[in-house]
């Protein structure tokens, strides 16, 4: 509830300022009506803030609200590869990446977009020793294939020659 009145405030302040634009803006916690999800808005002036909370879907209903909703948000258990916790957190200080605090995505697929578009270069660096590995494992079948074609089997004596071959020496 404090929130609402925090956002009341803020509003109050923009309906009472007569200047258009505020060089100081203030952070209001804005709720997505349809997910549930929170988003921190800098507000700058009241006729921005009115076009954001005016915004509808196709529908005609508010995207937009500053009370919290009924609806809780769906929050993943995924972490971003360079979180903390990522068991390779090791070897990715060893190249120097940074850590990274998300740890609420919902799919293998939003981690991969994720890394994709927040962290370009370090996703391009650990997909190349991806396919570089991937490459050594299938060379070093290929070589675990040729010295199995190329070694001699062993020769199956049965129990009749071994018995010829011992009466003979």
């Amino acid at each position: 509830m404090e929130q609402d009145t925090a956002a009341e405030q803020v509003i109050e302040k923009l309906v009472e300022t007569k200047e258009p634009l505020i060089t100081e803006p203030d952070t209001i916690t804005l709720y997505n009506t349809k997910t549930g999800l929170p988003s921190k808005y800098k507000v700058y002036s009241a006729q921005m803030l009115l076009r954001k909370l005016q915004q509808r879907d196709s529908g005609g209903v508010p995207l937009f609200t500053t009370n919290k909703p009924s609806v809780t948000p769906k929050i993943g258990k995924l972490k971003c590869y360079l979180h903390k916790d990522d068991p390779n957190r090791e070897h990715y200080e060893e190249l120097g990446f940074p850590t990274c605090p998300k740890d609420n995505l919902s799919a293998p697929f939003h981690v991969k977009r994720h890394m994709q578009k927040r962290h370009k270069v370090e996703w391009a660096s650990i997909e190349d020793e991806r396919k570089e590995r991937e490459k050594q494992e299938e060379r070093d079948f290929q070589r675990s294939l040729m010295t199995r074609v190329t070694e001699k089997p062993p020769l199956y004596v049965s129990k009749k020659d071994r018995e010829k071959l011992a009466e003979e020496k």
